[in-house]
């Protein structure tokens, strides 16, 4: 390990020790996202002598990569990836640039033809331990239930995506999010529906200031996007849809609401008064053993959009082990002494959705928080959300 500003990192390329000078970095990004299967990396290193370029070999061996960093040299706080590059750049400015994403090749290269028979959740943890090699799993306790799946000569990574973006849980959960996390150096598979996400333990808690206060992280700087007019343009209280059903031989209608989607805001960003019909959606197909009702994949693709109505994204000095998935509380300073100020709608919880470890000179971690609206006391013609899972 060496020290680099305010952060330790160490760095190997096909099991060598790469000998890297702090002045020698330029930037290394590492990207969690609850969207995707892997985490993802970018590395630049200034490579005055080309020997990077020019002295490390171009074949498997040098594909792998092993990068370890923590705020402090505590050996328990290191979070090290083990990476796969898909892309190198060395170029004639002196730098040295590769690519890649977490090292899990067989999810995405093996195909497989088979049945998966029984409990999904034990069927899921299954894979993950002998297909993936990853021993770690979070699986929801909603998956618990008995169901053939069928993998019809797909890649593990299509297999699971198709699943949970179809599948429903044993008591109606639908949304769900499947990616591989890596936390103080353990690989886990997570797939949970969004009601379980939001259920989940209060990871962190960060404050709007230059600096940290008691246990709050400081949030130096943030910025705020409302995206529900794009969605409510699209109509945004219902989401109707239809499939022919195989049993009945008859096309069903069907339709969703928003008041039972997972909220983390009391108020859902979409006007009481907008009654505008939602986008149908047709394209489902028809029904079958494992999609009865297609609940799973339209309540996925509307719950999802109406988690997105408000995104923030803070950046914060370095958290190597914060990871998509985790619910967080954000407060704004002035609301403790200021009374229904219009800015602080934005205190409570929020969604991780994406972190990006940004390491330069010094280490920073921007945070991409989702929520379905705001928090406040004031009168608003806003509809309150019909399922929220925290107070």
């Amino acid at each position: 390990m060496i020290l680099v500003g305010n952060y330790y990192i160490s760095l190997k390329i096909g099991g060598n020790d790469v000998p890297i000078s702090p002045q020698m970095i330029e930037s290394i990004v590492v990207t969690t996202d609850i969207d995707r299967l892997l985490p993802t990396f970018r590395i630049t290193i200034k490579d005055a002598t080309g020997i990077l370029g020019e002295v490390v070999p171009y074949d498997n061996n040098s594909n792998e990569v092993e990068l370890g960093f923590a705020r402090g040299d505590n050996p328990d706080d290191i979070n090290t990836f083990k990476l796969l590059v898909k892309r190198r750049k060395p170029d004639s400015d002196k730098k040295y640039q590769i690519e890649g994403v977490l090292n899990v090749p067989s999810l995405l290269t093996d195909i497989k033809r088979r049945s998966l028979v029984g409990n999904i959740k034990s069927n899921i943890e299954l894979l993950a331990r002998e297909d993936l090699g990853i021993n770690n799993t979070e699986i929801g306790q909603s998956l618990s239930y008995d169901k053939t799946l069928i993998q019809p000569g797909w890649t593990d990574a299509k297999f699971l995506r198709y699943l949970f973006k179809n599948v429903s849980g044993k008591n109606g959960e639908t949304c769900y999010y499947c990616f591989i996390k890596n936390v103080r150096g353990v690989q886990t598979l997570v797939m949970k529906s969004l009601d379980e996400l939001l259920l989940g333990p209060v990871t962190s808690r960060f404050i709007v200031s230059h600096k940290q206060y008691e246990d709050l992280f400081p949030i130096v700087e943030y910025k705020i996007f409302d995206n529900s007019q794009l969605i409510v343009d699209l109509g945004a209280k219902t989401q109707t849809f239809g499939y022919f059903d195989y049993e009945s031989g008859e096309y069903v209608y069907d339709s969703l609401s928003i008041n039972d989607c997972p909220a983390l805001a009391e108020k859902t960003l979409v006007d009481s008064s907008n009654n505008s019909g939602s986008v149908f959606v047709s394209s489902l197909g028809r029904s079958n053993g494992f999609t009865t009702n297609f609940y799973g994949r339209v309540g996925g693709s509307f719950y999802d959009r109406a988690n997105g109505f408000i995104n923030m994204w803070i950046s914060t000095h370095g958290m190597e082990q914060v990871s998509p998935g985790d619910v967080v509380k954000v407060i704004f300073g002035e609301s403790l002494v200021g009374e229904n100020l219009f800015l602080y709608q934005h205190n409570g919880y929020w969604l991780v959705k994406r972190a990006s470890h940004i390491l330069s000179s010094s280490y920073m971690t921007n945070l991409l928080l989702t929520r379905n609206g705001i928090d406040t006391s004031l009168s608003t013609s806003l509809i309150s959300s019909g399922n929220l899972k925290r107070k």
